[in-house]
C-alpha cells in the first residue's frame, strides 16, 4: 500500500535536531511535489508550541486548497 494523499512539510529554519529533515521527507514521501511546503522563521523544536496559531493557519490553507 502506498501514501497517495497530499503531503505538506512544516519545519523550522534554525532546528538543530531536524535541521535538513524536510528534504529527504519530500524526497521519498510521496504527494510532496508542488506543495506550498513552508520553513517557520525563528521557533523551536515545538513547532506547535512555539507558532501554533501560524501554524495552524498554514494547515488550513493546505486542506482548502488541496
Amino acid at each position: 500500500m502506498s501514501w497517495n494523499k497530499p503531503t505538506l512539510t512544516l519545519f523550522d529554519d534554525s532546528d538543530r535536531i531536524t535541521k535538513g529533515g524536510e528534504k529527504p521527507f519530500q524526497k521519498f514521501v510521496p504527494r510532496t511535489k508542488n506543495q506550498n511546503h513552508t520553513k517557520i522563521t525563528g521557533a523551536g523544536h515545538f513547532l506547535r508550541e512555539d507558532e501554533g496559531p501560524d501554524i495552524a493557519q498554514l494547515m488550513i490553507d493546505f486542506i482548502q486548497n488541496t
